[in-house]
Order: C-alpha cells, then structure tokens, then sequence
C-alpha cells in the first residue's frame, strides 16, 4: 500500500504521520480507541500502535478504518493534513530533524513530534519558522552536526575526565611516561612497535588538490598503515599520531579514515573525532604540568608572553593545541568558567578571515560573524595581531615565529570587559595563510583575584564590537563595511519615537 507517495519521507516518517492523522481524526469523531475497535472489528492494541507509529496497516484494514471513521479512504491517505499537522509534515520531509543528533542528547524523537502535534497553533507556527530559517540560512547537516559538537564540548566545560582517565591507563599499560616534550618520534614508536602500524610520509602527492590532505588511514584487515603528509610541522604530525593512537586504544571504529577539512559523515565521527582529538592533545600535553604552568602564568603580576610561546617548545605543540589544552583545564582547576576560545584563519594580506574553531563557555558578547556575510570587529586581537604578524612578514619573509599580545577589549553594546590573550603563527601545511589562536577572559572581580596580570594597567585597550554592519562606533578607522544594519535598528527608534509623540500629542 503506497500512500504520501510524492513525500520524501522514510517509511518510518509516513507510519508517523498516518498515525498521527488517525489519532487526530478520531478525537474529532469523539471517539475512544476502544470505541473505534468495536466499528472497525480491530483490536484496540493494533489501532494503539497504528497511532504510535509502529504499524502501517494494509489497505483493508485502512478501508475499514475509514469506514468506522465515516470518512473517505482517500481523505484518510492523502497529503492534505490540517493547520496543526502540518508543519509535523512539513519538518519530517525536510530532513531537518534527522541533521540534529537528538538522541544523543536523550531526546526521543517520536515522542517529540507527538508532543508536537498535540501543541497549540503558536508553537505549530514557531515549528514552520524554524524550517523555513533552516532553508533560508541553506545550513547543512554538517553545519548542525558542528553547532552540536561545540554546544556539546561547552555543556562538559570542554573537560572530559573519562578521556583524562583514558589516557592514564594508556601510559600505565605500556609503561610510557608522558612528561613534556612528547615528541613524534616518541608517538610514532609507539603507533609501529605497539600497534604494528606502518607510516609512510611519501605517498601523499605534493600537489594543490592534496593540500588538504593530512593524512589518511588505511586499515585492511590486519595491516594497518598511516600515510602522512610530509608538509606538516612535527607537531602536527604527533598530533595525527596521538588521534589514530586513540582510535586503536578506545576501540572506535565509526571514524573517518580521511585526516583533512572534508565534513564528516555523521554527528557519530564529528563526536568521535572528538574524542580521538582530546585524548591525543591529553596525551602530548600532560595535565598536571600545563596546570602547573598555567598556575605559573597566572600568578605574574605582568602578562609574561615569552613564557606563553616557551611553553609551545616546551610541549613540542602548536599555538592551537596548547591554547585548546589551557580551556580544558580552566574551569576545573581554576574555577575559571566565562571565557572564549577562537581561531582565525586569513591569506596573507587579504583582509578575509574566517573562524575555524569556536568555544564559549556563558559569554553572550563575541567576535562574530552571521550568516548573511557580514564583517567581524577588525579591533578585536584575534585579528589586530595577524596583521602585526603580516607587518612582520612584509620585513622579513623568512619570519616563522609565533608571536604573541594581549588586549583589553570593551564591547561596545554592553561595556563588558575582555582580556584577550592571542598567539598568530603562519600555516607550516599553507605556506600562504596565517592563524591565529585567541583566549578571552571576561573580566570581573572574581577574575581579577585569580590572574593577577589583568590588573596591570599597562595593558593596551580597545573599544571593540561584534560586526562592522551592528557596530555604532561611526569612527572606526577599522571598519571593513558600512554599519547598514545598526543605521536600520536607530532609524526605526527614531520613528517609534516620533510616532509615540505624535500619539501622545493628539
């Protein structure tokens, strides 16, 4: 039996919906289910489950439904769904549902969509709002499944004391002391001697459609072989070393073999990838030595930036992993929990910058950018300090330092204040790219008991805002566009205003 036939819904999803028509017919009728099973000679179980979703029943048992129902057959299978089915309708066939990962957020999805069919007409309204920003804003199930990811790392407080656990054991089953620097080399011991793994570095062609490529794992059977990209620096090679050590050690199996910017299959690889990434970065920067530094750090009563880029040769890492490995411990140890993480990636003197990676933990102001191309704050350090890294570049093109600076950041629209801590690095796999690695700390009294250089005085401040269109700093030497939409929002208060006084007038 086909009905819903020009629907792209899976067979599932018109089960759903069949179920859910019926249900909602027979409360029009007043009837009970026991009352409807007496009409149409079907047991109340068998109609209960029809409602539920669980049973699609087969065009005679549909015509004696019908039939009890005193309604036509094909009123009963066709497409027309009323006001409040609709948008039910509307959100299965659209796939939005299936791009969030509900369920493993504990959300049954069944029993969400039958809670939504029983709302009133408001929230059926919202239903259809949501999808038809989902389509305008055309984001894909990658886009979500990444949305999910970090709201998902930012409920943990980017700490995962499993994967911390996890990589104890590890040290503790093959001997292995995991003090700084963990090396490469020393990754790469373990991956061929303890996994009988093969790691090639040649086989990765060197040419533009690869660049990328990071590395690729192949695993046939017993043989098993990472092929690496050889333009990495080694700390990213140690990095990729740690992740495929994960995989192995944690028994995961639903993993991407691809190590690149490609989108994941599913939410399950995104989440598995996090885990794989965690337990490496755990793994080349051990905990207890990076609070120890940390702690260091914070008990300067002047920021030390040449202590902070000594810690990257210290743990052999990249300005990225160490600043991802500080957010993972601020909120545990150090009762740190209103901060942001960012990195921005930009070609050489291009203007262009693009956020790559994200953290907030319950900060509401933020260098952002929307959906609708608009400009982030040029003033913010994330970005001032790749362009002090290009200035440098321009004098010396042989410079390949990390550079680091710090900022006091005033957001325009609320006057909260941030301390920017901010490390640029040129790409070593994108000789023609810049990035740059950015903590914020909103800063507050608690704050201030806590990393004694935010008090300094010295620190340079900056009036700051989210984007050049929203901004209604109408000076800004920085601007990168025209401030349209904040002109919009104060030429419609200005009206408001001049209407509420023409009516208080009359």
């Amino acid at each position: 039996m086909i009905f819903f036939s020009t629907m792209n819904l899976s067979e599932n999803n018109i089960k759903l919906i069949f179920g859910l028509k019926l249900k909602q017919l027979r409360q029009e009728k007043g009837l009970t289910l026991s009352e409807l099973a007496e009409r149409s000679s079907l047991s109340v179980s068998y109609l209960n489950e029809i409602e539920n979703g669980k049973k699609q029943p087969k065009p005679k048992k549909i015509a004696a439904i019908a039939k009890a129902l005193d309604v036509p057959y094909d009123k009963l299978v066709s497409l027309k769904l009323n006001k409040n089915l609709a948008p039910i309708s509307e959100l299965l066939e659209s796939n939005f549902l299936e791009k969030l990962p509900l369920d493993h957020y504990g959300i049954d999805v069944h029993k969400l969509l039958i809670q939504l069919s029983q709302a009133p007409i408001q929230l059926s309204a919202l239903v259809s709002t949501l999808i038809e920003v989902a389509k305008s804003l055309e984001l894909t199930e990658n886009q979500f499944s990444n949305i999910a990811i970090r709201t998902y790392k930012e409920l943990n407080e980017n700490y995962f004391s499993e994967l911390e656990d996890s990589v104890l054991k590890f040290c503790k089953k093959i001997k292995f002391d995991y003090n700084p620097p963990v090396t490469y080399n020393r990754l790469l011991e373990i991956l061929t001697n303890n996994f009988n793994y093969e790691v090639d570095e040649n086989s990765i062609p060197d040419t533009p459609d690869f660049s990328n490529i990071r590395a690729v794992s192949v695993i046939n059977g017993k043989r098993k072989k990472i092929l690496i990209n050889r333009k990495l620096a080694d700390s990213q090679k140690a990095f990729i070393i740690g992740k495929e050590i994960a995989y192995v050690f944690l028994k995961i199996s639903d993993r991407s073999n691809l190590y690149s910017n490609i989108p994941l299959d599913s939410f399950d690889q995104l989440l598995n990838n996090l885990k794989a990434s965690y337990f490496s970065t755990a793994l080349i920067i051990n905990k207890q030595s990076i609070i120890n530094d940390i702690s260091f750090l914070f008990n300067q009563k002047k920021f030390d930036e040449k202590f902070l880029l000594s810690l990257i040769k210290k743990y052999d890492v990249s300005p990225d992993m160490l600043l991802q490995r500080i957010t993972n411990v601020l909120t545990k140890y150090f009762n740190i929990s209103n901060f942001f993480f960012l990195r921005i990636n930009s070609a050489k003197n291009s203007g262009v910058y693009s956020v790559t990676k994200q953290i907030r933990l319950n900060i509401k102001d933020y260098p952002s950018e929307y959906q609708n191309n608009e400009h982030y704050c040029r003033r913010w350090l994330s970005i001032d300090i790749l362009k002090r890294l290009e200035e440098l570049q321009k004098t010396n093109e042989d410079f390949k330092l990390p550079i680091a600076a710090i900022q006091k950041s005033v957001f325009g629209d609320s006057n909260n204040v941030y301390i920017e801590i901010s490390i640029a690095k040129f790409s070593s796999l994108h000789p023609n790219f810049n990035y740059s690695v950015t903590l914020g700390f909103l800063l507050n009294e608690e704050l201030k008991q806590k990393i004694l250089f935010v008090n300094n005085q010295s620190i340079p401040e900056r009036v700051v805002n989210g984007t050049c269109q929203r901004c209604n700093i109408l000076d800004c030497k920085e601007r990168a566009a025209k401030p349209t939409i904040y002109e919009t929002k104060r030429q419609l208060e200005k009206l408001k205003k001049e209407l509420n006084k023409i009516v208080q007038e009359s």
